[in-house]
């Protein structure tokens, strides 16, 4: 992977991250305190919150591509990274158990992470079929 497509692909994470956050967000919102009034600064922290998901995931960048292994493994640091950097920057509520509202917060991390993997693989995936078929139709006119 160049530097190039790397770069990309965390712009792609950070705008996915920010999309899942913020539903996230509204669906413990509506859960936990549906009575709570949003200010529009409120709106800025799920950016935040994805830049400061992104800048871990920037310690797995390897110009070789990895083996499978290697890969499982660089998404777990980055996983480990990512909740790390987020469990840090939020705090709990004054009316939820810190342990309760940590092992929920780690699940929801959790979750968002895969969705966004997952949303990028398919993305390859698709992308990988088009490149084919025009490999087929090249190949075909020749």
């Amino acid at each position: 992977m160049t530097i190039k497509e790397f770069i990309l692909s965390r712009i792609q994470l950070f705008f996915l991250l920010v999309t899942l956050i913020l539903v996230a967000s509204a669906i413990l919102g509506a859960i936990y305190d549906p009575d709570k009034e949003l200010r529009f600064y409120h709106l800025f922290s799920p950016v935040i919150l994805a830049a400061c998901c992104v800048l871990p995931t920037c310690a797995t960048y390897f110009k070789k591509e990895p083996t499978v292994k290697q890969y499982i493994f660089r998404q777990m640091i980055e996983l480990a990274l990512i909740e790390a950097v987020v469990m840090m920057l939020i705090t709990p509520p004054a009316e939820i158990e810190k342990w309760l509202f940590y092992i929920v917060l780690g699940v929801v991390i959790a979750v968002i992470y895969l969705l966004a993997m997952v949303m990028m693989w398919l993305q390859k995936v698709q992308q990988s079929k088009r490149l084919t078929e025009q490999l087929k139709v090249l190949q075909q006119s020749e």
